[in-house]
């Protein structure tokens, strides 16, 4: 059964994808001159061009995902508003079948699948860490640096349910090691696709993501128990308390990495799934198996992340290249391949895996 958050959650964001379709709708009534539709009779003559003329504000068409969830905030629209489906009411064969063409045309066309966001690259992971941006002697940039370790290592979706994150979904222990590290606890914990299974352990240095996250907390407004807290201005950096007691914004969180990527100027204008796509490459990079990167992923079968570990590296680009010139040159060896394979042999796939994204990794990229 649902928590009631949850259903709160599921309502907003069904509110708002309702409102997002009837903004496109009436922006393309406005664009050809037409009037909104008060009768069945009317919407059914519409709707047919409507689905083959639809676009994006840069011009491009949407997507045979974007497409669907754009039919159905119309017919969730139009049920409330006029009491007719659109999608069943036999008044719209015309106007589905004008659909139904239109997804053909997408799919042939090589929209019918969402296109995924590419990971960071180590070279602007690097330059992330070391711009300043991540510095931990402020609100602002100790905030950043959470955020963005937060949701490397418990490779966590876009924006969901960032704003509603708690400081006691987390809680710090100590393995036999005796080494520190951050896990997630709570009622939060569990989603829909499966459980988040990832960790933070303390790596020491300056770049430590339990460090980072300790002093944090311990910054964070005592009176709120939200984890996301809204900086404040002016904080000194002696002072106790360094957050105000209210919750930074959903939008604001949402776009987090975009707003990051354009501040460190990096060499793509990354989306805060990047960062998720970046832990399960990085992973999958250093050889560990498909079951061990969906403990920490969340993913329910190995096709799911496919779509990530396929993806070639610019480094082995680059070394596919120069063996391609160095058999047409004569004059050197060609460099050995770079596959799981290989990888796997520097990190056995015997060895037993905690789900945890070791910070050693994070670490080695930022520092070469």
């Amino acid at each position: 059964m649902a928590s009631p958050c949850a259903e709160d959650n599921e309502s907003a964001n069904t509110i708002r994808a309702t409102k997002g379709s009837k903004t496109i709708f009436q922006d393309y009534l406005n664009e050809k001159e037409l009037k909104f539709p008060e009768k069945s009779e009317e919407l059914a003559v519409i709707l047919p061009k409507f689905y083959s003329e639809v676009r994006k504000k840069d011009g491009s068409k949407y997507t045979k995902n974007s497409l669907c969830a754009l039919r159905f905030g119309l017919n969730r629209h139009f049920k409330a508003l006029l009491h007719i489906d659109i999608i069943k009411d036999k008044a719209f064969d015309r106007a589905n079948k004008a659909y139904e063409a239109e997804c053909v045309n997408l799919k042939s066309i090589g929209l019918d699948k969402p296109g995924h966001k590419p990971p960071i690259s180590d070279a602007d992971i690097k330059r992330l860490y070391e711009c300043g941006l991540f510095d931990t002697d402020s609100p602002n940039t100790l905030q950043n640096k959470v955020f963005f370790e937060i949701m490397l290592y418990f490779c966590r979706r876009g924006r969901q349910n960032l704003r509603q994150l708690k400081k006691d979904d987390f809680v710090i222990k100590i393995n036999p090691q005796g080494q520190k590290y951050v896990v997630k606890t709570g009622d939060t914990t569990k989603l829909d696709d499966g459980e988040e299974g990832g960790m933070m352990i303390a790596g020491g240095g300056p770049l430590c993501p339990v460090y980072s996250f300790e002093k944090y907390l311990s910054h964070l407004n005592p009176v709120n128990k939200f984890l996301f807290q809204r900086p404040r201005e002016n904080c000194p950096s002696d002072g106790i308390v360094w957050y105000d007691n209210n919750v930074v914004g959903e939008n604001t969180l949402g776009k987090k990495m975009r707003v990051l990527s354009v501040q460190a100027n990096l060499s793509v204008e990354y989306t805060n799934h990047s960062i998720r796509a970046t832990t399960i490459t990085i992973l999958n990079r250093y050889g560990y198996l498909a079951k061990h990167i969906m403990s920490v992923s969340g993913h329910k079968n190995e096709s799911s992340i496919t779509k990530y570990c396929n993806r070639t590296g610019q480094k082995t680009k680059t070394k596919m290249a120069d063996c391609l010139m160095n058999i047409i040159e004569h004059t050197k060896k060609c460099p050995e391949p770079v596959d799981n394979k290989s990888a796997a042999n520097t990190f056995p796939s015997q060895v037993e895996f905690s789900t945890n994204l070791n910070p050693r990794i994070l670490l080695a990229v930022v520092s070469s």
